[in-house]
Order: structure tokens, then C-alpha cells, then sequence
């Protein structure tokens, strides 16, 4: 209970005095979880990442190499085993991981917490959004895969699932990805149709 009112009161000032977003908190939160549970094997955090580091940021560099989407597979899994071998729940440890929509249902709901800071959505907000779907349909393909290759349903080498969005303009056939249109903010038709119109 203490711990849950400890974890409270730090999301209440990282979001309101730090002005951390969700995205933010989300990843404090899952580094807290991944803390509690290198506790609770009694493994070093610095041990766990081959001692390639030993400052107070070790924490933070071990979840990146576990959940960041930049993180090469290769590393990821040597870093999955490492910790599986030293008795690590890897597996329940990212099942309690949390998301943004997770964070802000907790903030709104439990916190009494206003998570509207706009009125609109923004370019920025938008791109997290999307970003944040993607990783999560990439990590659900890859942890299929994963499951079918231990149970001996798949039998290949290491595979590095990624995902692809594509967005498709359907008057003109325009396909972009999002980070493209988001930075163009219309679409070559539309650009084309207010070139082309009446002039005074």
C-alpha cells in the first residue's frame, strides 16, 4: 500500500511540477516494475547489461534495451536471457509493463487528475499516438512468433519483426508515411486543387 502511495505521489509531481507527459510516466512506471523485479532476484542492474554501464542512468539504459523500438533484436534478446538466466521473469515482468492510455485512465481515474492539456490534437500528439500503435501491434507479431519458435512450431534463425504504416490519400492514390504527411500537413491533390483555384 505504501509503495502504491509512494509511486502515486511521484507520478502526481513528475506530471504536474516536472511536466512530464504520459509517454513519460508510462516508461517510469515500467522502470519501476523492472526495478522491483531485479530486486526481487537480487540481480545488479549493471551486471544485467554486461557491465557496459555504471552510473545512475543504468536503470534507464536497461529498460531501453528491453522496450526501445531502436534497440537491435540481437541485443534485446541477449539482454532477455541474461536476465531469464539470473531468474528473471522476463515475460511477466513486460506482461505488468503499462502504456500511455493506461497511465492516463490511472491519472484521470484514481488521481482525479486533468490529462487534457489541449483542446486539439497536435502534430506531435498525434505522431506518439501512432507510434505507440505500431510498436504494440510490432511487439504482439514478434511475441507470437517468439511462442511459435519455443513451442518448435516455427524453426528458423533469429527474426526481427517490423511494421510498416502507410497511409493512402484515396481521391488521388498519394500514399505517405505518417511522420510525411504530418510534416506536409495536406496532401498533393489538395495542395494541387488550392493552386488551381479562382484568384481575385
Amino acid at each position: 500500500m505504501r509503495s502504491t502511495r509512494h509511486l502515486n505521489t511521484k507520478l502526481r509531481a513528475r506530471r504536474l511540477e516536472a511536466g512530464a507527459s504520459l509517454r513519460d510516466l508510462a516508461d517510469y512506471v515500467n522502470q519501476r516494475v523492472l526495478a522491483a523485479a531485479l530486486t526481487a532476484a537480487d540481480v545488479d542492474v549493471t551486471d544485467a547489461l554486461y557491465g557496459a554501464v555504471s552510473d545512475d542512468d543504468a536503470l534507464t539504459t536497461l529498460y531501453e534495451a528491453l522496450a526501445s523500438d531502436d534497440t537491435p533484436a540481437e541485443r534485446t534478446a541477449r539482454v532477455q536471457t541474461r536476465l531469464a538466466q539470473r531468474g528473471v521473469d522476463i515475460e511477466a515482468v513486460e506482461a505488468d509493463w503499462v502504456t500511455h492510455p493506461t497511465v492516463r485512465t490511472h491519472l484521470r481515474e484514481c488521481l482525479d487528475m486533468e490529462t487534457q492539456r489541449t483542446a486539439t490534437i497536435t502534430a506531435d500528439e498525434a505522431r506518439d499516438t501512432i507510434e505507440w500503435a505500431r510498436t504494440q501491434c510490432a511487439n504482439i507479431v514478434d511475441q507470437t512468433v517468439t511462442r511459435l519458435r519455443n513451442a518448435n512450431v516455427l524453426e528458423t534463425g533469429p527474426l526481427d519483426v517490423t511494421m510498416t504504416i502507410q497511409i493512402t490519400c484515396t481521391d488521388c492514390g498519394t500514399t505517405y508515411r505518417p511522420h510525411q504527411l504530418l510534416s506536409r500537413r495536406e496532401c498533393a491533390c489538395t495542395a494541387a486543387d488550392q493552386s488551381d483555384g479562382p484568384t481575385d
